[in-house]
């Protein structure tokens, strides 16, 4: 029954307003789901035009998750437990740790304690416990504890003592120095003696040097 026997019409035109209302509506534009469930079956849901996917809790699903373009996140601990293949480039600027090796800061540690094994990317420079291994340094060198070291330059390759002896392997000869202006020079020639000391006991056995090239010979 009309309300408004002026205007029988009212009623008819109100129910339209309200059809209007409900054909024009967007109900899901600012919509709550409590306790509820939104499922999509066969179908896509998707959000696009500068939408954002804002999720407080947790997102939990199965099958397949497939994303292109960049991604990030933020913060908070994560974990894998399955197999990863990584087909593209892999930038790291934090910690990456496998059993006993860690990459961190451009360097790879291997084992722990004194016996770490520390490659530096840097500077190509390898430390293993107390040994150095240094491929710029005397055209390349390994350093060990104390001083002791071995170096290459150019084609001679050298043993120091760290005290002030050492051999050299230079080409076709080989050099064995001692402290001060002293060495044994084996070459092609035959051996040759540098600093000799005067003043051999009589039970010595003759051994001639030549003086101009400290070529040693024996004597007959």
């Amino acid at each position: 029954m009309a309300r408004d026997l002026s205007d029988p019409f009212a009623e008819i035109r109100a129910l339209k307003d309200r059809i209007r209302i409900l054909e024009t509506a967007t109900p899901l534009q600012n919509s709550s789901i409590t306790r509820g469930r939104l499922r999509v079956a066969g179908g896509l849901l998707l959000i696009d035009d500068g939408g954002t996917l804002q999720v407080i809790g947790t997102v939990d699903g199965e099958g397949n998750f497939q994303w292109s373009g960049p991604w990030k996140f933020d913060s908070g601990d994560g974990e894998i437990a399955g197999d990863v293949e990584l087909t593209g480039n892999f930038s790291l600027t934090g910690v990456f740790a496998a059993g006993n090796v860690r990459i961190e800061d451009g360097k790879i540690y291997v084992g722990a304690g004194t016996t770490t094994i520390v490659i530096d990317g840097a500077t190509g420079r390898i430390i293993a416990g107390s040994m150095t291994i240094d491929p710029s340094l005397n055209g390349g060198s390994v350093k060990f504890a104390g001083g002791p070291e071995v170096y290459a330059s150019g084609a001679q390759l050298s043993l120091y003592s760290g005290t002030g002896a050492f051999i050299e392997l230079d080409g076709d000869k080989a050099k064995i120095n001692g402290p001060g202006a002293r060495w044994v020079e084996v070459n092609s020639a035959g051996v040759r003696f540098v600093g000799l000391p005067t003043g051999a006991p009589s039970t010595a056995k003759a051994v001639l040097v030549d003086p101009a090239t400290g070529q040693a010979y024996r004597g007959a």
